[in-house]
């Protein structure tokens, strides 16, 4: 078995050839130039290596300026990190003046036997866990709530700050795990639950926060799998709305983690055994003042009004100040978001007037809500006091932008606003908005989407949006922003890379599943719930929340199909939906059948090309699936129709991917062998095109293909050689559908030619990454192919050979095809019956070789020889030189016997 070298330095291993670059196990992402620049220094480590020497080595065949070097030494330096205390130097890489650079690490190198490597890439693959929000002030006045927080953490696994609504709790907790990381030297991780509109999003919303990558079959046995044998601090923010489903998920986490800690806010207890519950009050406030500004500021509460004030720009204050500002805060009851809603005001108002209306609203207030709690009077006071003093259309903006559950921009919030105020009004009351502390504006988010609503005060917006009866048509905008969003999302596909893209459009998901709801709760609105629906497409495939999605689809469908006049083109859009979420979630082969003959028959009704391409490729590919490859054919004919007058190159490709496809198991080897290697073709614009979103990466497939059928037809070496680099292709891009579907046609290859070692390392990594992903139907396949290699590794061959001849019998046909080729005693009579019908043509002269045999193994030498004829003549005609020479073979054994008697 072929070797590759392997460098390893601190926590990173780097793969010579490979372009994968590994910390701690896990993958990086980086361009194949910043891998270029890395393998280049850490094969020359300590060496000063010139930048025109770079340049040629990484840049090979193009002519690219110096500055390129540094771009991408810039890309790798961000990558890699400080070195730790243990890896011998300050700094990775060293820029040497006027010379060039020099790598300054410690490395080691090995080699390693490439199916290692290969295992290596496919272990299980977390991402890291969500970080800590970014503070955007530091915290006033809670030093001491914060130190006995710790100490809690130090004696009890589970620790819940409740308190009311805009107590703190968030920030203190942030506060805590961020000084628990720095002391304790171990990891952190953030779920926030605030966006969540129902419980069924927990635990797929802890797992993406936690680092586990969706798609897997049992979402809570990979988070445990993900933090077994390490320690880690959950800080799990806004529980009280889901304590429902969120508590005995803790519970069982809690008991089978033995290093997990959990930090929770709420706003009322988890009742979980072991916790330990923090009361979070108010910050404290003097009941009396001296006239001292130093001695009021004694109070954490007045310390953050002043500095919360200073920072909106209230000019300095004096001792003067003193009795108003702690008037202030004694009337706001030292709630910290009260007391930033005022500060805000401080930088156009004089303190003491402030406190005068502020004494007199509050009171007003506290009048007419005595059964309310005293603090939540306080706040809600606060909040009516602040909006009071709004202008209109800061009101109307204020109370519309409660439609986003999560971060959103000005052309969000302008959307939502359009209605009713010029684009320029609305962008102006938003940056007041922000100003007075009603709209958080977070620095450390995107730039396009900086803005967000707090918890407890989107609540209150939502009830002012009510009872302006507004919330349905502010609903309708919203959930039409969110479709237009998704369609520049979906055009993003082509030019971002997926975690680029995914970085970029994550945070709408809960944005699209509120306006889905609104849609379906508001009938009338369903033709947007159906658009948005199919729209969001990518967003939920990309992170792995298909089962959802599949939900979803069939809900729409459901409400679309009830409407008085049903839109059935929505319906045939989001039958082709639904067959994507199917085929991805362990559908049946009917009901996928059946959504995509719904939709064919919508598309040849209102004639749009694109949605009967789409359905012509559905059905193709599961003709496949159930072995009826002459209507697969046919279906794929018809799409070169249609694409021989496209100049769209994505179609083009599908369309080639198909024909690929559907010659090979129609036994035209030579036209699946042109049209693989003309969808093999393509560029990374296409691979990424949104046609191509919910199907295994074009290329590796096409090369996949054309690696088996070489095979077939005779050319051996150039089969494995494709076969390799399809995998290396495959694995690089970290896609497991991609993984699984290549394994899916060489893995057969391998056996075939007697490559033990290749097919037993790719039938290893096919089982493992079906069976962790939930692909069960690709995981069948990868079952019998191991069946088929335990040929050359049991012991007791003959009792292997009657085991899975008993599996056969129960095997659909396509199965019971392939495992023909591999045990002559697997072949059956409705098998052979089915090849002479002229059916399964891509094995029928095996299946013909192999019932050849079994009559030769019974002594009806005639048939057996009238068998092999057949099955020579048939491979011939197909130019199928494999098994034209197996057929041979045989028919030469049994001619020699006969002589010989």
């Amino acid at each position: 078995m072929s070797e590759v070298r392997r460098w390893r330095f601190g926590a990173f291993a780097l793969w010579e050839g490979e372009q994968r670059l590994e910390r701690d196990g896990q993958p990086l992402r980086l361009g194949s130039r910043a891998l270029g620049l890395l393998v280049a220094l850490v094969g020359r480590a300590g060496e000063v290596i010139g930048k025109d020497e770079l340049l040629a080595a990484v840049w090979p065949d193009v002519v690219v300026e110096e500055a390129s070097v540094r771009v991408h030494m810039s890309i790798l330096r961000k990558a890699l990190g400080p070195p730790g205390p243990q890896d011998g130097c300050v700094e990775w890489i060293a820029n040497i003046p006027l010379r060039g650079y020099r790598f300054l690490g410690r490395v080691h190198c090995d080699f390693v036997p490439s199916a290692v490597a290969a295992q290596v890439a496919q272990a299980p693959q977390w991402d890291a866990p969500a970080a800590l929000p970014a503070r955007l002030s530091r915290l006033v006045g809670r030093e001491v709530e914060v130190e006995r927080l710790l100490g809690m953490l130090a004696e009890s696994r589970l620790v819940t700050v409740a308190g009311p609504g805009g107590v703190g709790k968030t920030s203190v907790a942030i506060c805590v795990a961020a000084l628990y990381r720095e002391r304790r030297q171990a990891p952190i991780g953030f779920v926030d639950l605030a966006p969540l509109t129902s419980q069924d999003h927990v635990l797929t919303t802890m797992a993406r926060a936690i680092g586990v990558r969706g798609g897997v079959p049992d979402i809570e046995q990979a988070i445990v799998q993900r933090l077994e044998g390490q320690a880690m601090l959950l800080l799990v923010d806004n529980c009280e709305h889901v304590i429902e489903r969120l508590s005995p998920l803790l519970d069982r986490f809690l008991a089978a983690l033995p290093g997990l800690q959990v930090l929770a806010t709420s706003r009322e207890v988890l009742r979980v055994g072991g916790e330990h519950v923090f009361r979070l009050m108010p910050l404290a406030v003097q009941q009396f003042s001296t006239g001292s500004l130093a001695h009021a500021l004694r109070s954490p509460a007045v310390q953050l009004l002043v500095e919360r004030a200073e920072a909106a720009g209230a000019s300095a204050f004096d001792d003067a100040s003193s009795g108003p500002l702690t008037r202030i805060c004694q009337q706001v009851d030292g709630i910290p978001l009260a007391i930033e809603l005022v500060a805000a005001r401080l930088g156009s108002q004089r303190v003491s007037d402030l406190a005068f209306r502020l004494d007199d609203h509050m009171r007003l207030h506290s009048t007419v809500g005595r059964a309310a709690l005293a603090r939540h009077r306080t706040l809600a006071a606060t909040l009516d006091w602040s909006i009071g003093l709004l202008g209109d259309a800061e009101l109307l903006l204020f109370r519309r932008l409660s439609v986003f559950r999560a971060y959103f921009g000005i052309e969000a919030a302008l959307s939502v606003a359009s209605s009713a105020l010029d684009p320029d009004v609305a962008s102006d009351a938003l940056l007041s908005l922000a100003s007075k502390s009603l709209v958080v504006y977070d620095t450390d988010q995107a730039a396009d989407s900086p803005y967000r609503l707090l918890d407890t005060t989107r609540s209150y917006a939502q009830v002012l949006l009510v009872q302006a009866g507004e919330r349905d048509p502010v609903s309708k905008s919203h959930a039409l922003f969110m479709l237009d969003l998704m369609g520049v999302a979906t055009a993003d596909l082509a030019s971002l890379d997926a975690d680029a893209w995914t970085q970029r459009y994550r945070g709408c998901l809960d944005d699209v599943r509120a306006a889905l709801d609104a849609c379906i709760g508001h009938h009338d609105d369903m033709t947007i719930a159906g658009a948005l629906t199919v729209a969001s497409a990518p967003l939920w495939f990309r992170l792995s929340e298909v089962s959802e999605y599949r939900d979803r689809v069939r809900a729409a469908l459901g409400h679309v199909d009830a409407l008085k006049v049903p839109d059935r083109l929505t319906a045939g859009r989001l039958e082709i939906a639904l067959y994507n979420a199917l085929w991805h979630t362990g559908g049946t082969v009917p009901e996928m059948t059946q959504a995509c003959e719904r939709a064919l028959a919508c598309a040849l009704e209102f004639k749009v090309k694109t949605l009967e391409f789409q359905a012509r490729w559905g059905l193709c590919a599961l003709n496949i699936t159930r072995g009826a490859y002459s209507p697969a054919l046919r279906h794929a004919q018809i799409l070169s129709e249609f694409a021989s007058h496209s100049t769209n190159a994505v179609t083009r490709n599908l369309s080639h991917r198909m024909l690929a496809l559907a010659s090979h198991f129609c036994g035209e080897f030579a036209e699946a062998r042109a049209h693989a290697e003309a969808a093999a073709d393509v560029d990374d614009a296409i691979r990424r095109n949104h046609a191509n979103a919910f199907q295994p990466d074009a290329r590796t497939t096409a090369m996949a293909i054309l690696a088996r059928t070489l095979w077939i037809e005779g050319d051996s070496r150039q089969a494995m050689a494709t076969a390799i680099r399809c995998m290396e292709e495959a694995e690089a891009l970290g896609h497991a559908l991609s993984v699984c579907v290549a394994l899916f046609w060489i893995c057969p290859m391998a056996i075939w030619a007697g490559e033990r070692s290749a097919a037993r390392a790719w039938i290893d990594t096919m089982l493992l990454q079906t069976g962790s992903k939930g692909f069960a139907y690709w995981h069948d396949w990868a079952l019998c192919y191991d069946d088929a290699l335990k040929l050359g590794e049991v012991d007791d061959r003959g009792e292997h050979i009657d085991a899975v001849a008993a599996k056969v019998l129960a095997m659909d046909e396509p199965r019971r095809e392939m495992m023909a080729t591999f045990c002559d005693l697997w072949v059956d009579d409705d098998l052979l019956a089915r090849a002479m019908r002229g059916e399964g043509q891509w094995s029928a002269a095996e299946v013909c070789r192999a019932a050849g045999r079994r009559k030769e193994l019974q002594g009806n030498e005639a048939e057996a020889e009238v068998l092999y004829l057949q099955a020579h003549a048939l491979a011939r005609s197909q130019r199928a030189l494999a098994w034209e020479l197996r057929a041979a073979g045989a028919l030469e054994g049994l001619r020699a016997g006969v002589a010989q008697r």
